[in-house]
């Protein structure tokens, strides 16, 4: 019984083995024919149709040879114990098993540290980088590896290794005389490692074309955002935009309603999308905006006619959140619409009040006959509102914890009681909302700004 169960992992091993193979051996003897007559064969051809072999696959039927190959040792070894009644062999083997078992989490664990360091010296350079170490990373890592590379990329890459497991059973198979098998594997490892880094030196023109792309996103969203704070009558104004590390479409813009120019007003802003494509629809809104800003005074005037525009000129589910804030200093009131921006934070009184909008609340360029209504507060002495794009309260620390709105809430009852200006406002909750997420990546811009009726 244990001399058949050793016959059946042997059989199973090498069905397997020769699975992997037989497209390859058939190549090699196609190209054995196609040598003999002197013209392509059957089996050259069919060569272009082979099974590709990506890292994965490869990695599987090896874990799984591997896991049958133990099987037979135990087999075998407890085969040659039914029939010569010596078990030092099978044994040795029990014991190297159960050793095994009993320290697997203790390996598992020690692979891990080993793919987590090879991992970290990879990406800290390849300077000092050992053999050994890009050897572990390259074994440790390869489900990973395959998963990262661009669906576009992934048939190159499984197509170049497939011609280094060509070349390796050429090699095998001693195909030609002389040298020639180690010439033709050669040449088949050769023409992957050169596809490879074909690919890899792609994959750096396409990185640093992105490079240059999001510097100039950068330079055109900063240039459309006023340089300093506005010297206006009866009020302080400040504001600030921080840009992410991936360009978004984050904007604040001040503006003189109506013609002649009667009101102050604050524009915050953030369109869709991300790089170039986010600038160029900002600097379109922008524009836009400049030109309706003199038709009326009434900020959901503006923005009604606005949404047309950028419904017309916005490619279809593209859109531009869009708060538009204008101040009379004569009565005290600030009169706004919002088109799918943050609300608006109002301290007033010693409390804090997010201020919900009238009418339409889509943002601009989603559907073409939104209309947007004017909601108004009369600010008194010490009142001031902070306008924040969801950047704020969506900022995350390590701890994937975001900061949220009831932080500004009590940053906002902390700092007013000492009645700040409004550029020390936008300084210190742009610092504290630093503070939280501390070394955490900034993934959308952050743009605050403040207006406060100045103090008689």
């Amino acid at each position: 019984m244990g001399k058949n169960s050793a016959e059946q992992a042997r059989e199973t091993i090498q069905q397997e083995i020769h699975k992997f193979i037989s497209p390859f051996r058939e190549v090699g003897e196609g190209m054995k024919m196609a040598r003999a007559s002197g013209g392509p064969a059957g089996p050259v051809r069919h060569a272009m149709r082979l099974p590709l072999v990506d890292p994965v696959r490869f990695r599987r039927v090896l874990v799984s040879l591997l896991k049958l190959l133990v099987l037979l040792e135990l087999v075998s070894a407890f085969a040659e114990g039914l029939s010569t009644q010596r078990w030092e062999r099978f044994g040795i083997d029990l014991v190297v098993a159960g050793t095994l078992w009993v320290l697997w989490g203790r390996i598992t664990a020690l692979v891990r540290e080993q793919k987590r360091s090879a991992r970290a010296k990879i990406e800290a350079g390849a300077d000092t980088l050992s053999f050994w170490d890009a050897v572990v990373f390259s074994l440790l890592w390869t489900d990973e590896i395959y998963q990262d590379i661009p669906a576009d990329r992934r048939r190159l890459v499984v197509i170049s290794y497939s011609m280094i497991a060509l070349g390796l059973v050429v090699a095998f198979l001693n195909f030609g005389v002389g040298l020639m098998s180690l010439v033709v594997s050669g040449a088949l490892v050769l023409g992957a490692v050169n596809l490879v880094a074909w690919l890899v030196s792609v994959e750096r023109g396409e990185k640093e074309t992105l490079k240059t792309e999001m510097r100039l996103a950068r330079e055109v969203q900063m240039s459309l955002m006023p340089t300093g704070d506005p010297d206006t009558p009866g009020l302080e104004v400040s504001g600030v935009s921080m840009p992410a590390m991936e360009v978004g479409g984050d904007l604040f813009d001040y503006r003189m309603l109506g013609d002649p120019p009667g009101l102050f007003a604050v524009a915050v802003v953030d369109v869709s999308g991300k790089g170039m494509h986010a600038a160029m629809s900002a600097v379109f809104t922008s524009g836009a905006f400049a030109t309706e800003a003199r038709q009326s005074v009434s900020p959901a005037d503006i923005m009604t006619r606005l949404n047309r525009s950028v419904h017309a000129h916005t490619r279809k589910g593209h859109f531009v959140a869009f708060l538009l804030a204008a101040y009379d200093p004569a009565t005290s009131t600030l009169t706004f619409a919002n088109a799918g921006q943050s609300k608006p934070l109002l301290y007033a009184g010693g409390r804090c009040e997010w201020l919900d909008p009238v009418g339409g609340r889509f943002p601009l360029g989603l559907q073409a006959d939104s209309t947007y209504g004017d909601r108004s507060v009369v600010m008194g002495a010490g009142d001031f509102v902070m306008f924040c794009t969801d950047g704020c309260a969506d900022a995350m620390n390590s701890a994937q914890e975001m900061y949220g709105t009831e932080r500004i809430e009590r940053f906002i009852a902390r700092e007013a009681a000492a009645n700040p200006a409004a550029r020390v406002l936008v300084d210190r909750l742009l610092a504290d909302v630093r503070a939280f997420t501390g070394e955490a990546t900034q993934h959308d811009d952050m743009t605050i700004v403040v207006l406060k009726p100045r103090r008689s």
